[in-house]
């Protein structure tokens, strides 16, 4: 019995001391600021409806895009001349004289030196892969596939600029028209017609039009997104943009015109207009209704 007695004493001691721990650590945990127990048991009591955020950590991500049409003002044709020949002086005489053909034929179209860019200038042989038979030194033969060189391929590329800004649509076309013409007729089976495209000058008034919508589509996505979370658009934390422009591409591309003759109707050109076009990320802060900036909240307690 004296034995039974000690231990319940003991387990009542246990259990005291169990439960002033308990007491004692709820004591301590709501008596520090930001534990977990202060916040969950008085939370109301301490703050009330304040919520916390942070700008530099918390926001709204968006990207935000604008366009704007202007009427394209520069033709741009991109052609040259490819030559297979052996030996090697005579593919680049041939290139060299095709070449210059193409050059002068233009010119004689009102095209002037400024206005023509040599691209590219390309020399390299041209290979192939030959059977031939052979014989062994105890009289077997066989056969076998060789790598030899067949000539030399030169190849010349020019990209000519036209200011088509002052003429009317039927002038812009019949001018390119006339450029690609000639230098079809000047180079024969050696020419080559790679692009034929049209763009535009960027002025500061149409970028500065396509920024301005890529700022507004940026602020209604944002403001968009706020509303359907429930919170509100910030101050603006960070910003990036990226400019475009997308040229009209014509039909003629990698066109090779087999006679040097020409004597059939001019080739057809249809010009369009040029998109610039401005997007820009932007990511903006969450200002929800009573937020108190966490990192300023800690600075004015210190200073208090």
């Amino acid at each position: 019995m004296l034995i039974t007695r000690k231990y319940i004493g003991i387990a009542i001691v246990a259990l005291l001391a169990v439960v002033g721990s308990t007491v004692s650590v709820l004591t301590l945990s709501a008596q520090e600021p930001g534990s977990l127990a202060t916040v969950v048991a008085t939370h109301d009591a301490a703050i009330g409806n304040v919520k916390y955020c942070d700008p530099r950590t918390d926001g709204i991500t968006v990207q935000g895009a604008g366009v704007v049409t202007i009427p394209a003002n520069i033709g741009v044709v991109e052609l040259g001349v490819d030559v297979i020949a052996d030996p090697l002086i005579d593919a680049r005489s041939t290139a060299a004289h095709a070449m210059q053909n193409i050059i002068d034929a233009v010119k004689e179209q009102g095209v002037t030196d400024d206005q023509i860019t040599t691209t590219r200038l390309n020399i390299r042989p041209e290979r192939t892969w030959v059977e031939e038979e052979f014989t062994l030194d105890d009289g077997s033969t066989g056969r076998r596939s060789r790598d030899v060189i067949i000539g030399y391929r030169v190849s010349n590329r020019v990209r000519i600029e036209i200011d088509v800004a002052d003429t009317s649509q039927d002038e812009d076309t019949d001018i390119l028209s006339a450029v690609i013409d000639a230098a079809a007729t000047a180079g024969g089976d050696n020419v080559r017609i790679d692009s034929i495209y049209f763009t535009a000058d960027q002025t500061t008034e149409s970028l500065d039009e396509a920024r301005k919508l890529a700022v507004q589509d940026a602020l209604h996505r944002a403001n968009l997104y706020a509303e359907s979370f429930g919170v509100e658009v910030g101050i603006l934390i960070s910003a990036t943009e990226t400019l475009t422009s997308t040229p009209v591409y014509g039909d003629a591309v990698a066109v090779r015109l087999e006679s040097a003759s020409f004597d059939g109707p001019s080739t057809p050109i249809s010009a369009g207009d040029v998109e610039i076009r401005a997007s820009i990320n932007a990511k903006f802060a969450i200002a929800q209704p009573g937020c108190v900036d966490k990192l300023a909240a800690a600075k004015s307690k210190v200073v208090e």
